[in-house]
């Protein structure tokens, strides 16, 4: 029984099929979320991403 939603690689529609795409056949990737954990690796990385995105996106001047 099919369990967690998968991405085609080639026509980026989501489907739950085990081996390959119903729509083109081509293979599937998982797309699952990373775990949360209160102990973040990727906090210096993420965090400036963002802070830099809403800047531009809301033109905010510091």
């Amino acid at each position: 029984m099919p369990s967690r939603l998968k991405r085609c690689m080639k026509c980026k529609q989501y489907t739950i099929a085990e081996d390959k795409c119903n729509f083109c056949g081509a293979s599937l990737e998982k797309i699952a979320p990373p775990r949360f954990s209160l102990e973040d690796k990727y906090q210096q990385f993420r965090i400036p991403y963002f802070k830099e995105k809403m800047k531009n996106k809301f033109n905010i001047l510091d």
